[in-house]
């Protein structure tokens, strides 16, 4: 084989004599794309007891708002009620001022002695002391005690 250096014809490179040199792109190694995972269900444990916990909490906080809702009720009616016996006791004074002014003391106990009453001094009292006798309990018989036995036992 011939060198290269002992071939004449072939000189070296002139300008616009050769071909172009093409520079290729050389293709890059690409990573390779990264595998798709599935993506794990997120898992969320629940503790029983703590959702009780949350539930009792919630439970007693309604039960502490319709219990300051009754409270408001009670005392609106304590507040009207006691209105109410303050008119019945002016309502009271009235009628016992009209009652007492309606009769005169002095006429009913002449009325009463025309009639035949007599005074508390001229009475004579007696007090009377009442024995009652004690109850003579009656021993019960044996059917009666047989049936006495099973309904204390069956009840």
């Amino acid at each position: 084989m011939a060198r290269q250096h002992d071939i004449q014809y072939i000189q070296f490179y002139t300008a616009g004599s050769a071909a172009q040199k093409f520079d290729f792109a050389t293709e890059k190694k690409t990573q390779p794309r990264p595998k798709t995972r599935k993506q794990s269900k997120t898992l969320v444990y629940i503790d029983p007891v703590a959702i009780l916990g949350v539930m009792t909490a919630v439970v007693m906080m309604v039960l502490m708002v319709v219990g300051v809702f009754n409270l408001q009720a009670a005392k609106q009616k304590n507040a009207a009620m006691e209105q109410y016996v303050v008119t019945l006791q002016e309502k009271n004074e009235t009628l016992e001022k009209t009652y007492k002014e309606g009769y005169n003391l002095e006429e009913v106990e002449r009325t009463a002695l025309a009639l035949g009453m007599v005074p508390k001094e001229q009475v004579q009292q007696v007090t009377i002391d009442v024995t009652m006798e004690a109850p003579v309990e009656e021993m019960p018989g044996f059917w009666d005690r047989v049936s006495a036995f099973l309904t204390g036992l069956f009840a």
